[in-house]
């Protein structure tokens, strides 16, 4: 891999790994409560509205990430925005809002699921539905990383994308054997000073291949920890979530309440992961 090559991948690995260690400030909250999603804006203007409730928050310094259920739809989603640091500017109000009736909505990707930008502008809010009935999954949200004006869903979810990894690894360990073919020439003419700076290359490749397989790791673990969270903030409360809708659309007598002490929901309250 040519010098500059190698120097960017350092840099965008410096910029990924900020983002994967970043602390991370989780809340969940149960839909009787009708949390809103912050900075989505619900067109109202409906017949029998019915609000979308947050289930999950989950912010850190670069972004934030909201799992909500929109009675209407009778889906679940993910909101995400990117916020202002040290490798983006935020200063937009599309880059932190999504209106319900302006939305863009983005193309088919061979899924049941649907992505909406706030606008067909770099690093927008933006919303994805899920209408596929499996749990949330990284093929859930894969397909739509790589999209224009999606950019948020990669910034706040860095943790998703391994390819640039994995096909680094693969150009590294094949860098590695080539080199070793000539180390072997080299040992057979008894030509010292070249062996010497083959094996040190040797060891720059091996420490860059031990680097990014850590990379690779740190991302597969944190995803199986990001949707393992989702999928149990909106797993434990749905069979009550969907039964209140239900009967709310039935016309039944509602009594909000607040939930149970120990009755197994994720508490409503704030921690730091």
């Amino acid at each position: 891999m040519p010098a500059l090559h190698k120097s960017l991948a350092r840099k965008k690995d410096a910029e990924t790994y900020a983002r994967l260690t970043a602390p991370q400030h989780v809340r969940f909250s149960h839909f009787s409560k009708h949390e809103k999603i912050e900075g989505y804006f619900e067109n109202r203007d409906v017949p029998e509205f019915m609000g979308s409730d947050r289930l999950l928050r989950l912010d850190t310094l670069y972004g934030t990430i909201q799992l909500g259920y929109n009675p209407r739809k009778g889906q679940s989603f993910l909101f995400s925005n990117i916020k202002t640091s040290v490798f983006d500017t935020a200063a937009s109000r599309y880059q932190k809002e999504l209106k319900e009736y302006q939305m863009m909505r983005g193309l088919k990707t061979g899924t049941q699921n649907t992505a909406y930008s706030a606008k067909r502008r770099a690093n927008s809010a933006v919303i994805l539905y899920k209408a596929e009935t499996l749990p949330w999954s990284r093929r859930s949200v894969l397909p739509y990383l790589r999209r224009i004006n999606m950019e948020s869903l990669q910034k706040t979810m860095p943790f998703l994308d391994k390819t640039a990894e994995h096909n680094r690894r693969e150009e590294s360990l094949r860098e590695h054997k080539a080199l070793g073919r000539e180390l072997s020439g080299k040992m057979a003419e008894r030509n010292y000073t070249e062996m010497a700076a083959m094996r040190a290359g040797q060891r720059e490749l091996l420490t860059e291949q031990n680097e990014t397989a850590a990379l690779i790791y740190r991302k597969d673990t944190q995803g199986r920890l990001f949707f393992r969270k989702i999928n149990a903030a909106l797993d434990i409360q749905k069979k009550e979530m969907f039964a209140w809708y239900r009967n709310r659309r039935q016309g039944g007598v509602m009594v909000e309440r607040e939930p149970a002490v120990n009755d197994g929901k994720p508490p409503d309250e704030d921690r730091d992961d």
